[in-house]
């Protein structure tokens, strides 16, 4: 079917007068059609489920109209028929002709997953398309949402062509109903959609009847998202698959020259006393990763010595002490678990940035967390460049930017780290880490 862009603000207020000329004229067939509905995206269990506050409710509402607009049938005049036809039938309510439009449009317009790569408070947001790799990004007109969107964040939504009008062009708009989804959620949605995608295929459906088996599914785990315990997020190291665990042995510094010396007789060290060491290793798919990051201490005649796992650092603890023997003295092992800091103070949407547990003890000043909080970005993402990233279908960041969608994917991951790091410099009261080499690193502007 042919989108014809909408034109101008014609189209206003196109589904709250379809839902009212419904439930006004066809009060029961209308009742009937939205239970019905509910009790499809109902999650299985207990019919006490439903306990959702004034604002779930109200959400619910509006998401289910507009599905019934878009995709309903209401038993009317003797029959059962199909919502949108019916609206735009001579049978139907006056409607503009860009309500006409609208209505129209949200027939032919599927409900898609989107992933929210960039935010223009009181602008607009920039989607892709969650399962489309090649699909270009769409900016979206949206002043309410991009209040309170966020990098990062995966969606449902409609999106509707709008003609501006006076020569401005065409642009895109949300249709009004949206799914969002919490970031702890993620993984089983994408699963289950993922799934659904899969069934649909094996199956070989008609295309309209795969696109709404996928809307339904959006749906269902959009609403048991709100139904459902929040799940802990399963953090894995990208180049091992272990559970990330950050764990840091901090030593005394005995012998610094013999030290230094030990280290640059390594092949696979590189560094000085300065800066610091990194072990590296070759991956098997090339790619150059830190094993151990050896560091200047936080203290004169310290070091501290970073890993990302525990088997790392269990592994490398051995090799390095055996390697500086009595030129260091181990003093304490440090361990920050992100799942088990989530777990604790129950945030829900904490950026895919390293979190700061081991730094929020209340006597370290600002700026010593900003300082600790500093290196260990730095050392997590010391090879984010070249590694390979789940979130960009298993590419690294260096291969995704060498199409437009996997640039915008790669932006909307920075900016999602930023706004976790900005969140969370905030909430404890310190400066805020750049993450602008990682933007160097890559060769890439923020502007569009």
């Amino acid at each position: 079917m042919n989108i014809h862009p909408l034109r101008s603000r014609d189209h206003e207020d196109a589904a709250r007068v379809a839902i009212t000329w419904l439930a006004e004229r066809h009060r029961k067939g209308w009742r009937s059609a939205f239970e019905e509905l509910l009790d499809q995206w109902r999650p299985e269990g207990p019919e006490d489920g439903w306990q959702l506050d004034e604002d779930g409710m109200t959400m619910v509402s509006i998401n289910a109209g507009e599905w019934l607009i878009a995709r309903g049938e209401i038993p009317a005049r003797g029959g059962l028929r199909e919502i949108n036809g019916y609206l735009l039938g001579r049978d139907g309510p006056y409607l503009t002709p860009g309500q006409r439009d609208w209505i129209a449009q949200l027939r032919a317009q599927p409900l898609r997953l989107y992933r929210v790569t960039d935010v223009r408070p009181g602008e607009g947001l920039t989607l892709l398309d969650e399962f489309d790799p090649q699909a270009e990004p769409r900016h979206v007109r949206e002043i309410s949402g991009s209040r309170t969107a966020r990098p990062g964040m995966l969606m449902g939504a409609r999106l509707m062509h709008v003609e501006a009008g006076a020569g401005a062009g065409a642009h895109w708009e949300l249709s009004g109903a949206v799914y969002p989804f919490s970031k702890l959620h993620e993984a089983s949605v994408l699963a289950r959609l993922g799934r659904a995608l899969t069934g649909a295929a094996e199956l070989q459906l008609h295309a309209d009847n795969q696109r709404d088996l996928v809307e339904m599914a959006i749906a269902r785990a959009w609403l048991d998202q709100w139904l459902e315990p929040v799940p802990m997020p399963q953090i894995h190291d990208a180049s091992t698959g272990e559970p990330i665990l950050l764990v840091t042995d901090h030593y005394r510094v005995c012998d610094a020259a013999a030290l230094a010396k030990a280290l640059a007789a390594q092949s696979d060290v590189d560094g000085d006393p300065e800066q610091g060491w990194n072990r590296m290793s070759q991956g098997a798919d090339g790619a150059q990763r830190s094993l151990s990051a050896i560091n200047p201490g936080r203290e004169a005649g310290r070091i501290e010595v970073f890993h990302r796992t525990q088997r790392l650092a269990d592994e490398g603890r051995a090799w390095f002490e055996t390697l500086a023997g009595v030129a260091v003295q181990h003093l304490a092992r440090e361990i920050t678990d992100p799942v088990g800091h989530l777990a604790r103070t129950g945030t829900g949407d904490a950026s895919s940035a390293p979190n700061a547990a081991a730094f929020d003890a209340p006597d370290l000043p600002p700026e010593v967390i900003a300082q600790a909080m500093e290196q260990v970005i730095h050392r997590h993402y010391a090879n984010w460049s070249d590694e390979a990233i789940p979130a960009l279908g298993g590419l690294t960041p260096r291969q995704a930017i060498t199409t437009p969608a996997g640039l915008e994917r790669v932006k909307g991951l920075l900016r999602e780290y930023e706004d976790g790091e900005q969140r969370q410099s905030a909430a404890q009261g310190r400066s805020a880490v750049s993450y602008q080499f990682l933007w160097d690193a890559l060769g890439i502007s923020r502007s569009a």
